[in-house]
Order: structure tokens, then sequence, then C-alpha cells
């Protein structure tokens, strides 16, 4: 069974360039290519009205949150900084009933960047608005190589799943300003920069649960070890929906078979 691969999308508010459309929803394209060769269907996943979201994570064995906007800080209570970015409400909401419903149907899902700080934040955690507002951070988060370059290391936690797909360190790019400050509940640290930035998140219990404060998508392609990383997001995708098909009645396995 071929597993299917929810994106979920940024809003676009302003007229499309050369087009009548007066906003847009978009993915970058690296996203639904490395699901593709991962072995999976790509689904994009647009905002919404937040009463679609179940029927969305229904159809779904598989969810990753894109990058994007900052995280509004009205979502942890706290007042807006000098450094904090363009927001998107409509975005904040949607994402967060996405998220929190794939949480309840126990689907794996892999957070990148914005993705993985709003994980911090639906589980009541809370964000630092610029990295410039945490002590002894001195690295060059906003990196201004090019994307497919990976700037800094990383160092993983062992008896995480990180570990066990990335080893004791990795390279990474780095394309954020905001970062993880007080953890989420039941999330566990799993990957820190070495000025102490947190870069990756996971929740404890989870089958997969994964934030990664870096962009895997983009590096992918010349660095097997982000390849890994979605191969076994993707395996553990597939693994949830044989066990729904294997568990389910009859009906459902009809229409399973059709897709």
């Amino acid at each position: 069974m071929t597993a299917i691969i929810g994106i979920s999308a940024a809003q676009l508010t302003e007229q499309v360039p050369n087009t009548i459309s007066r906003n847009g929803t978009y993915v970058g394209g690296d996203y639904v290519s490395v699901v593709a060769k991962s072995g999976a269907a790509p689904f994009v996943i647009p905002v919404t009205e937040t009463r679609l979201v179940t029927t969305f994570v229904d159809q779904i064995d598989g969810l990753i949150l894109s990058g994007g906007q900052d995280v509004s800080p009205a979502l942890y209570g706290a007042d807006s900084q000098a450094k904090l970015g363009a927001i998107c409400p409509t975005r904040d909401l949607f994402e967060l009933a996405l998220l929190k419903e794939a949480l309840l149907q126990k689907k794996p899902i892999l957070a990148i960047c914005r993705g993985a700080q709003l994980l911090n934040v639906a589980l009541g955690g809370t964000l630092h608005q610029d990295t410039s507002y945490i002590e002894n951070a001195n690295l060059a988060h906003m990196q201004q190589d090019g994307a497919t370059r990976a700037t800094h290391d990383i160092q993983v936690a062992k008896a995480s799943r990180l570990h066990s797909i990335l080893g004791n360190t990795a390279r990474v790019n780095s394309f954020h300003h905001q970062a993880v400050d007080k953890l989420g509940t039941g999330l566990k640290i799993t990957a820190t920069a070495p000025d102490g930035v947190v870069e990756a998140i996971e929740k404890e219990g989870a089958p997969f649960v994964v934030g990664v404060q870096w962009h895997p998508e983009l590096i992918a392609e010349r660095d097997a070890s982000m390849q890994h990383l979605f191969r076994d997001f993707v395996k553990n995708a597939e693994l949830g929906a044989l066990k729904q098909f294997y568990n389910a009645p009859a009906n459902f396995k009809k229409r399973a078979t059709l897709r």
C-alpha cells in the first residue's frame, strides 16, 4: 500500500504575479519531490476551514508540517517583540487544528522548521521570537548561503529516533530566527546546535512525532542521512496504514484497495 503523506501549505494573500488569482496555496516543490522519491504519494493540504481537518487527516497516513511564517506569540500568551516576523493567524489556527487531529489519530508527523515550532506550541510550549534574544546564541541560524548547503553541525541525543537515523551528529542548513524556548508537555529535546539552540524535538511514547528546525527536504538530494529521515517517516506511515487496513471494517478495506 502506497502511503499518502499530507503536506501543509502556506497561504499567499497577495496577487499571484502574471495571473488573475487574488491569492493561492503554496508549498515548496522539494517537499513534494522528496515524499515521492521516498515511495509515498504527496497530498497538499490547503489552509481552509478548520471543520475539514478530520476529513483531511482521515485520508492521509502521515503529516508533514511545512515551514513558513513566524508562529504568532498570541498562541502561547506572549506579546509581540520587535524582531517578530510576518505572521499568518489563519494558517496558525488551521494548522493547530490539523496537528491536533493528526496527534489524536496517532498519525506519524514530521514537523519542519515553523512546523517544529508549532508542534511545541500546540503542546503548551513557548518560543523565542528571535535567536538574538537567546543568551549565548551566536550561530547564523538564518544562513546567507544557498538553501541546499548545510552550514552548521548539530548534536543528536542518544536514545532518540533521530539518533537511530542520523547518528551522533549531522550537518544541517538553517533558515529560522524563532526557536523553542519552554518545552511543550510530553516533548523531549533530541538535537541542539553548538550554541545551545534547540534543533529537534520528539514526542515521547509516539511511534513517529519528530520536529526538526532545519529543512531536510532541501538537502536530502545530496545527504543520505536526510533521505533516511524521510524514508523512516514514510515507513512508519506505511505501517500505520497497514494496521488501519487490517483492523478496519470490510467496507473501508474495499475503498482502500481502490485508492
